[in-house]
């Protein structure tokens, strides 16, 4: 079964998080999320409390197909200073795995001087602070192996377009069904 892992710091985004957690999973993926602090219990922007499925610091992510980064308020800021989610993201990103960004994320992928020059979206409020990418908007993007999203309102689209790296579309056509998606 595929792997696929979600990056969780303090001040994530739900729908960001969950939508796609849910494609995925409803996809027949092996999704986790991963908490990059020392504790698994991560606070969302909106103060709601989840509680991970692993922590950054003592597990091998290696063997996924997919690494996620969501975005939020402060959430995103905290993925992009921490030294051990850089790590994990640069491994993934060089080895041609899939690498997925939504809303203020992708400046996670800046800081960490990865996929320059890609194709991106990202949530308005953070599109001067991503560099020399090539903003295109709209809201999903795919380059190479790099997949983004705007903000929270595009989620299921971010979700699908994830899901589409990963299955066929039979797969995805059977999950938009169940979901009520024409």
């Amino acid at each position: 079964m595929k792997k696929v892992y979600i990056l969780l710091a303090d001040g994530f985004e739900i729908m960001e998080t969950f939508a796609p957690h849910d494609i995925l999973t409803r996809c027949g993926l092996d999704v986790k999320t991963v908490s990059i602090s020392s504790d698994k219990n991560v606070k969302s922007a909106h103060g709601v409390a989840v509680t991970s499925d692993l922590f950054i610091e003592n597990s091998d992510l290696s063997d996924g197909e997919l690494l996620i980064l969501p975005g939020g308020y402060p959430g995103y800021e905290n993925l992009g200073n921490s030294k051990e989610v850089g790590k994990v993201l640069i491994d993934y990103y060089n080895k041609g795995k899939w690498v997925g960004a939504i809303c203020g994320a992708p400046t996670v992928l800046y800081k960490n001087n990865i996929a320059a020059d890609k194709k991106i979206t990202c949530h308005s409020g953070v599109k001067d602070k991503i560099g020399n990418y090539n903003y295109i908007g709209g809201a999903t993007v795919i380059d190479g192996n790099l997949i983004t999203g705007d903000g929270a309102g595009h989620s299921l689209d971010f979700g699908f377009l994830l899901a589409s790296a990963l299955v066929d579309d039979d797969t995805i056509d059977k999950v938009k069904k169940s979901i009520e998606i024409k």
